[in-house]
Parts: structure tokens; C-alpha cells; sequence
């Protein structure tokens, strides 16, 4: 009998909920080692796996967190800005930016201060089919990317 798997958009991540074992959870992670995704972190019923930006394939970091319950899994992933990239925009704006020569550049370190704040308040991104705006693109892709997968590992439970 195949299990039923939710998903749901929460604005900062998505969450699936499915019912499995053993079996389709090494699936589920065979299949995101064949993704490129790292395992960062694992204890006991959590695991936490990254993957790096391809960005110039517009392709954003992801990460999945798989948490079990018995024989319920709760996979939460979304897509983000990692707070490097952030810290590093910030700091070229305070030591860079007064020293490059712009006529302007008062108005160019508020708005890379903006861009900064932004970055920090939509920091996480889910992976809704109908995203728009910021992240379309690979939102959508791998929307459907981790449908699939998730499809795929749990079909049979």
C-alpha cells in the first residue's frame, strides 16, 4: 500500500510528512547523496543534509532535515542565503565601498545596507510550484526535484 505524503509550504520551508521505515529512508538519503547534498549532521531519528550553490547554473543552497518518529518522517527543506554571503556583503559595504570612488556613494551604502536587511529577514525559502519574485526559478525546480524523490523512496511502505 503506498503511503500518503503531504507537503506543505510554509513561507520559510517546506514540510512533507510521510510514513516509512528503514528501507525508504536510506532510499530517501541514497538518493540525496546522488543529489550532491552532504550529510552534515546525524543523531539519534535527525539528520541534516546540505547542498552547496551552483549559481552560476542558478541553482541556490538547500537543505533538507529529516526528523523520524516511529514510522513517521517529517522532512522540512528549503532553500537560503547563507549567512557568509550575507556577512560578506555587509562587510564590503562598510570597508569597500566609502573607498571606490563612486559620486554617489552615500546612496549605494544604504541600499547595500537594504539589500543586507533583506537578505537577513527572507533568509529561508520554500519550495512552493507557484513561487514568484525571489528564487522563481530554482524554487520551482526543486519543488518538483524533492517531490520526486520523496515519490520515488516512499512509493512502497
Amino acid at each position: 500500500m503506498p503511503s500518503e505524503l503531504t507537503i506543505r509550504h510554509l513561507g520559510r520551508m517546506t514540510r512533507a510528512t510521510v510514513r516509512g521505515g528503514d528501507a525508504q529512508l536510506k532510499k530517501f538519503r541514497n538518493a540525496l547523496l546522488l543529489k550532491e547534498f552532504r550529510l552534515v549532521a546525524e543523531r539519534e531519528n535527525v539528520w541534516e543534509f546540505h547542498r552547496r550553490a551552483y549559481l552560476l547554473q542558478d541553482d541556490w543552497p538547500i537543505q533538507v532535515n529529516i526528523r523520524r518518529e516511529g514510522s513517521q518522517f517529517e522532512i522540512d527543506y528549503y532553500l537560503s542565503i547563507p549567512w557568509s554571503w550575507i556577512a560578506g556583503l555587509t562587510f564590503l559595504t562598510w570597508v569597500a565601498l566609502p573607498f571606490a570612488g563612486f559620486q554617489n556613494a552615500g546612496l549605494g551604502f544604504v541600499l547595500a545596507l537594504l539589500a543586507a536587511a533583506l537578505a537577513i529577514y527572507k533568509q529561508k525559502f520554500d519550495s512552493r510550484p507557484n513561487a514568484r519574485f525571489w528564487q522563481q526559478r530554482p524554487r520551482q525546480r526543486w519543488g518538483e526535484t524533492m517531490e520526486h524523490l520523496l515519490r520515488e523512496a516512499f512509493a512502497h511502505s
